[in-house]
């Protein structure tokens, strides 16, 4: 008898809704940054975050609105 691998098609996770609450990890990912980047910016202010027990989440819609204060535009 030959034995059948079933191979699970990798998935493709949409981007988070607005009222998602994203891990540490999940947040990194998202910003294509270090965890260690992502700590500066929440020391400073500029990522509000949730502390629930010892755990640290991030609304998506918070760190969308981070974003957006941190873009810079220049003018020609």
């Amino acid at each position: 008898m030959k034995a059948t691998i079933q191979l699970s098609p990798t998935i493709i996770q949409p981007p988070p809704e607005p009222r998602d609450l994203l891990t540490e990890r999940e947040a990194c990912a998202y910003l294509k940054t270090s965890k260690r980047n992502l700590f500066c910016w929440r020391m400073s202010g500029l990522i509000p975050y949730i502390k629930i027990g010892r755990a640290v989440r991030f609304r998506a819609a918070d760190v969308e609105q981070a974003l957006q204060s941190m873009t810079i535009t220049t003018k020609p």
